[in-house]
């Protein structure tokens, strides 16, 4: 009896473990069988075992959309354009449930603001901002839970910083203690995030793909090593001077982990890590849980900015 209830446990612990993995995100799992006939599931292939594929369809998200209140300052807005803003800020939530496995209704949605000029925008972030006014296209307020943008030239734009700005206030909630190079470079590339009939995917971000290429050719492109040991300060710091590609290469360090199921759901992983109040520098953070380490990642992604990567990633 005590036999039989252990196994009854052990077979309730693999088939969560293999829940937990199919629910993650839809990667390759794989399925083998130890000398004592146990059975194991992983997202890493294991070249010393024997290992079967398994199939694997994502868990059923129970998210559904926001109703999200937007209060255009002295701008005309169109009806379509009022939809892109919603769609897209929606899409935002809709990435953090379904791909990064957050549960988004523990999340406030946010109220945006959209100023007509540059002007307005500011004289509102000295009066509600305790003051200080910072030189962006668009800011996240937390004690509102607002997103404050002002209508560019390009309106296409000022829909992007809403995106971006968006995966701030969600990071802010729920990740709080992410690093600055993981809070920027996600943002950076929500500014992309579209849907069609098929689904959520990313668009190449043209801006920081070309960055990111100048300075790699003028040898001026941190390596992953240096990159991952800055702190939070240091990262904010260097990255408000303006002189380096810090923000850029986030963008494109992570649409470069977006772009295969096994190191989309180390992104996951890294993530839920920090969501549990992990501090651990995100150096050994990497470096214990990317398979092979820092040294492996630098090489992955060197041979990706190599190739330049897809021009979009499907969700």
């Amino acid at each position: 009896m005590v036999k039989g209830l252990k196994k009854a446990i052990h077979s309730i612990v693999v088939f969560s473990l293999f829940m937990i993995a199919a629910s993650t995100v839809h990667a390759e799992i794989y399925k083998w069988v130890d000398g004592d006939g146990k059975v194991h599931f992983s997202d890493r292939k294991d070249h010393k075992v024997e290992q079967q594929i398994v199939n694997v369809k994502p868990g059923v998200s129970k998210w559904s959309r926001f109703k999200i209140d937007i209060n255009a300052v002295d701008v005309e807005l169109t009806d379509e354009e009022n939809q892109q803003i919603v769609d897209g800020t929606n899409n935002v939530y809709e990435f953090f449930d379904r791909v990064m496995s957050f549960d988004m209704y523990r999340t406030v949605p946010v109220n945006i603001m959209i100023f007509k000029g540059r002007t307005e925008y500011r004289n509102y972030l000295i009066r509600n901002n305790r003051g200080k006014a910072v030189a962006s296209y668009g800011l996240y307020i937390p004690s509102e839970n607002q997103i404050v943008v002002y209508m560019q030239k390009n309106r296409r734009l000022t829909f992007r910083t809403i995106k971006h700005e968006v995966s701030h206030a969600i990071i802010d909630t729920i990740v709080p203690y992410a690093p600055a190079w993981l809070n920027e470079g996600l943002a950076e590339q929500m500014e992309m995030l579209e849907r069609d009939g098929s689904g959520l995917y990313f668009e190449r971000h043209r801006e920081n793909q070309w960055v990111v290429a100048q300075a790699r050719e003028l040898g001026r492109l941190n390596g992953i090593d240096q990159f991952l040991k800055l702190s939070s300060d240091k990262w904010l710091h260097s990255d408000a001077s303006g002189k380096g590609s810090l923000r850029a290469q986030a963008g494109q360090f992570i649409y470069f982990l977006l772009s295969k199921p096994t190191s989309r759901n180390f992104l996951v992983r890294l993530m839920h890590n920090f969501n549990r109040g992990d501090r651990t520098l995100s150096y050994y953070l990497v470096d214990d849980n990317y398979i092979g380490g820092v040294s492996m990642l630098s090489l992955d992604w060197g041979r990706w900015l190599h190739g330049q990567g897809r021009e979009s990633i499907r969700l």
